[in-house]
């Protein structure tokens, strides 16, 4: 009995380590953005959510309620949310909005949504690869009361998106994009 729980025990963690071994690198996919570096300026996001392709399929066996839903949940790769809290240094966000979009044009990413006001900065994009939305970019800076309040929203939505199911998506993951 001892040796059948021990070769289980094995077998379980070596089915976990080669699992881990082959995951997919989110960094390498094409619609992958990196937000990071604001987390030296401004810490720990106040709000983070980073769902990766596990979590996603956990999520879209889960919500069988919605078939429609699920289908598309299945198809990203990685959902992942982070907001800042910003005093009155915004030249980080700022930096980092202006840096991303450069590097995403480059890398033949489409504006679909710019921003230019006093108060708000808004910048979307999206990566598409032979007819395939494979990528959805939101940056944010708004202002809820004048400069008290400031936000540093990113988002970045890796995988198969069927850009007129989004707020199906995102209400599903319970996440609020704005983009009603």
């Amino acid at each position: 009995m001892k040796n059948l729980l021990l070769a289980l025990i094995f077998f379980s963690s070596s089915l976990f380590m080669s699992d881990t071994a082959f995951a997919i690198d989110i960094t390498q996919e094409r619609g992958y953005v990196d937000f990071a570096k604001l987390d030296l300026v401004y810490g720990e996001p106040k709000v983070m959510v980073n769902l990766n392709k596990t979590m996603l399929g956990f999520i879209s066996k889960i919500n069988m309620s919605d078939p429609e839903a699920s289908q598309l949940i299945s198809k990203l790769k990685a959902v992942r949310v982070q907001i800042y809290n910003m005093t009155d240094n915004d030249q980080p966000a700022l930096d980092l909005i202006a840096n991303v979009s450069k590097d995403i044009k480059a890398k033949n990413w489409l504006p679909i949504v710019s921003v230019n006001e006093d108060e708000e900065k808004v910048r979307i994009f999206t990566k598409i690869t032979d007819d395939v939305m494979d990528g959805l970019v939101v940056m944010v800076i708004n202002s809820k009361d004048g400069r008290k309040g400031r936000e540093a929203v990113f988002i970045n939505i890796v995988g198969e998106i069927d850009p007129a199911q989004i707020n199906k998506v995102t209400e599903s993951l319970n996440i609020d994009v704005g983009l009603k």
